[in-house]
């Protein structure tokens, strides 16, 4: 072999360890999230939804926006009002995802992508 075959092919085998190394490395995968609505409507099942809401806007009390849980598996929270001094407010509304892994419910806020359990509530696959 010429000098040039003889690099490419320890190349190669530097690229196959290299390989190897990194996919022993990673770590096991999170379970996979699907979306899911909640199970009932009771009030203590909204009464959850929204504190979890509440916590997870980190702002005064998070106001749902149309929808219903129970058959659709996006929420939103509305912005809140203009102040009395704006004409009109760039502030948008927050989406959340409900989403299962099959276990426990989560709301999974779209801008963040951070996941939020949602205790003792019950939910299913949609």
């Amino acid at each position: 072999m010429r000098y040039g075959s003889q690099s490419m092919v320890a190349g190669i085998g530097v690229l196959l360890v290299t390989a190897a190394g990194v996919s022993a490395c990673r770590s096991p995968t999170a379970p996979e999230l699907r979306p899911a609505v909640l199970a009932d409507g009771s009030p203590a099942t909204l009464q959850t939804l929204d504190r979890v809401l509440f916590e997870a806007t980190e702002r005064g009390p998070a106001k749902r926006g149309p929808g219903d849980p129970t058959r659709e598996s996006v929420v939103s929270v509305p912005p809140p009002p203009p102040g009395p001094y704006e004409g009109n407010s760039p502030a948008m509304p927050r989406y959340f995802d409900i989403v299962t892994d099959g276990t426990t419910c989560y709301l999974r806020d779209r801008k963040t992508s951070k996941t939020h359990p949602l205790p003792g509530v019950a939910c299913r696959p949609k």
